[in-house]
């Protein structure tokens, strides 16, 4: 009965979607360490945002509208 359920089942990502995922991270590793060393402040800024997006958490809470709670 349980021989066919995969990582999916269980609402975690694939391997497949993990790897690409630590890809991108490392490739943006790389580019900002490459922006830095060229003195590229404003790409280093734009890339350290995307790095931020890339390694959030897939499911943020919010905190907003939490002072409107009675």
């Amino acid at each position: 009965m349980f021989a066919n359920l995969t990582a999916a089942d269980f609402g975690r990502r694939s391997k497949q979607a993990l790897a690409t995922k630590r890809k991108w991270v490392h490739s943006l590793f790389d580019e900002i360490q490459v922006a830095i060393h060229n003195g590229d402040r404003p790409k280093v800024e734009h890339l350290l945002a995307e790095l931020a997006v890339a390694t959030a958490p897939e499911r943020v809470i919010s905190t907003r509208g939490r002072s409107e709670r009675p």
